[in-house]
């Protein structure tokens, strides 16, 4: 009877644990990125120092994404700070895409990309939109809800910035691969 249980509780707890994926964020995180099912740590690292002030002819600092197996090819960012966010399978693959909210040069409105690694390679799944802040911070709720699936398609809130409030909209991804 001890043994049913524990088996029908470890069942329960696994069944659980893989009912929905987990959405991971910050500067490391941890994803099924090769679709093997092995975890693979992601993680931003600055490869150039800034030298001044980039608007006044300065040198920015320089981003790259690396990841704890060296099968996934990094993905150079450029400048600037970067938040990391594991988005779960979006495109049906099996395996974890990534997104990268990345912060501007100079002012308050941030870029998202979302990238895919298929055949070897990043491919962007979601193309760069336009994240504008108002120098205020963004809650990681927000970020996490950004680019979805619904409908076996993948869809991103993007502000429509010709209403005062900036109301989010909900655009479909297209891709170019």
């Amino acid at each position: 009877m001890k043994s049913i249980i524990t088996f029908l509780a470890f069942s329960v707890l696994a069944f659980g644990q893989n009912s929905k994926p987990e959405h991971k964020i910050g500067e490391k995180i941890q994803g099924n990125f090769l679709g093997n099912g092995k975890k693979v740590t992601a993680f931003v690292i600055k490869t150039k120092e800034a030298t001044g002030n980039p608007i006044e002819n300065g040198t920015p600092a320089e981003f790259e994404i690396r990841f704890s197996d060296a099968k996934l090819k990094p993905i150079k960012a450029g400048c600037c700070e970067i938040i990391l966010i594991n988005e779960g399978d979006l495109n049906d693959d099996g395996s974890d895409e990534i997104s990268i909210y990345q912060a501007p040069m100079n002012g308050c409105t941030y870029t998202m990309t979302t990238y895919s690694f298929i055949k070897g390679n990043w491919i962007k799944i979601v193309q760069p939109f336009l994240i504008p802040t108002g120098c205020e911070s963004i809650s990681e709720k927000d970020l996490l809800n950004r680019v979805f699936k619904e409908n076996m398609a993948i869809y991103f809130l993007e502000k429509d910035m010709s209403t005062e409030n900036g109301k989010l909209i909900k655009k479909k991804a297209t891709t170019n691969h």
